[in-house]
């Protein structure tokens, strides 16, 4: 009797949390390779059809699969000394003789979770998204 109350619950409550856990997991691994590809291939970090290869690849070697990646580059100027000033742009060569520009590519992922078991109020598939940024140049 207690088995079937509380042990079954317990245990199936779990299988979601390990699939929850292992997704997200799986999502910050693929953004970091993302990462990896934009910092050793800084002029193409933001190319559509070299982003949706990486994806590709990603995707080959995944359970749960990345949906929507979405990419933006942004540009910065920083002006050296004791705390930088940080002027953002749209488009690169807008920076001053004093000032050393720093390209910074963003990226976002998701991804759609099937939840094994599923409880009252908690919906299935579940989205799952990761997003940062990081310097390329």
């Amino acid at each position: 009797m207690i088995s079937t109350f509380f042990l079954v619950p317990l245990l199936l409550g779990a299988s979601d949390f390990v699939v929850i856990i292992s997704a997200r997991a799986q999502l910050n691994t693929a953004l970091q390779a993302l990462y990896y590809f934009a910092w050793t291939n800084p002029t193409s970090a933001a190319d559509s059809t070299q982003l949706a290869q990486v994806i590709a690849a990603i995707n080959a070697q995944s359970i749960y699969q990345i949906t929507n990646p979405t990419v933006s580059v942004t540009y910065v100027c920083a002006t050296p000394g004791s705390t930088p000033s940080y002027t953002t742009y749209t488009s690169p060569g807008n920076c001053g003789q004093s000032e050393v520009q720093q390209t910074l590519t963003s990226y976002k992922i998701s991804t759609n979770v099937s939840l094994p078991v599923t409880f009252l109020g908690i919906a299935s598939p579940m989205q799952y998204s990761a997003n940062g940024t990081i310097q390329t140049q």
